[in-house]
This record gives structure tokens, sequence and C-alpha cells, in this order.
């Protein structure tokens, strides 16, 4: 997702927001919309190992990449998080251009009073995971919580489980307990401003 002209866009925004004054005219994109510049690719993650399992995928549709999201493992034991973010350079010619950046998250940062940040740049944390990771053989309560409005600085959140499975190994559930394997990040937009916020994770909060 891109977020490094976060800040431009949110204060134009502002501007554009007071100019609308009706909410209607505010736009959600998702990976149906026929404006996205998603291109036609499977996302494709690391496989789990001994020491990465594999959870979930988080589909930024918004711009085309997407971010694989696992636990580090250390035999039977969770040490951490891990974002593999996968985002595609543009030109005018070609958007096959793959970039791919990986990010640890320790036990004590997920812990910890802010989380782990998976998506965003600084001072516009766009998705932040934040619980306990579990001692075997339970699971753990976990907290995703989502830039809902990037100008008034308000954030919305939703509970997931990690939890064993029958077969042992480690997924997500939902609040209503059905498997999360994939996560689309929908994003809200103002027509000719762009992105302000992001409106739902569906497929763990909707």
């Amino acid at each position: 997702m891109h977020w490094k002209s976060f800040g431009r866009v949110a204060a134009w925004a502002g501007i554009a927001t007071l100019a609308l004054g009706a909410s209607p005219l505010l736009a959600e994109t998702g990976a149906d919309s026929p404006t996205s510049p998603r291109a036609s690719r499977d996302p494709t993650c690391t496989n789990s190992d001994n020491s990465i399992k594999h959870l979930v995928v988080i589909d930024n549709s918004g711009d085309g990449s997407f971010q694989c999201l696992g636990l580090v493992m250390d035999g039977q034991a969770i040490k951490g998080i891990r974002v593999e973010t996968h985002s595609f350079a543009s030109t005018r010619r070609r958007t096959d251009s793959e970039r791919v950046n990986v990010a640890e998250f320790s036990t004590a940062v997920l812990e910890s009073s802010h989380g782990a940040v998976l998506d965003g740049v600084p001072g516009h944390d766009a998705i932040i995971l934040q619980g306990h990771l579990p001692t075997l053989p339970g699971g753990a309560e976990l907290v995703t919580s989502y830039l809902y409005n990037g100008i008034t600085g308000e954030y919305r959140s939703c509970q997931i489980r990690l939890d064993r499975g029958p077969d042992s190994g480690w997924r997500l559930m939902d609040r209503h307990e059905r498997i999360v394997s994939r996560i689309v990040v929908k994003t809200r937009e103002i027509p000719l401003i762009g992105m302000f916020g992001i409106s739902t994770l569906e497929g763990a909060c909707s």
C-alpha cells in the first residue's frame, strides 16, 4: 500500500471533505473495483517449514501489493511473527518488477502497548497487530487495528484468534470461529484526492 505520500493526501483530503460535505461521495476500493490497478497475479508466499509457519495473505487490493503473515518458530515454540511484503514497481509499459521486504517482530513487540506495525509509515500506522502469543497447547486472542480515517487519526479494531488446528498446525480464526486464510484491505478514498483510510479488513473484521 502506498503510504509514503499519505500525509500530503490526508491534508488535501481534509480540505476536500469540507468542500464535498457529503459522505456518499467517499469511495471504497476493493479487489473487484474496476479502477483498481491490481494485476492478474496470484499471491505467492514462502512455504511453511520448521522455522516459518504461514498463516494468512493480506491483499492490499488498492495497489496490487500483498503481504504474507506467518509465525517465527523455534521447534514448537512461537518466537514472533514474520511479515513478507511483496510490492510491484509500475512503469509506463509494465508492472512486473517485484520487490520483497521481510520484517520480523518479537513477542515483546507484539505484546507491547503499541503492538507490531504490519503496514504504514511513521505517524500513519496503517495496520497494527497486538496481543500475547500462546504457549502450548492453548490459543491466544489478538487484536488487529487499522487506520480508518487518516485525517482525524481514528482507528478501528477487531479480535482474531490464533489457534491450533486438528492437524496441530497454527491458524487464524475470526470472531465467528471461521478460518481466516486471506484478508483484503479495503481502502477509503476521496475522488480526485486519493486514499485517506481503510474501511475494513475483509475476511478478518467483516
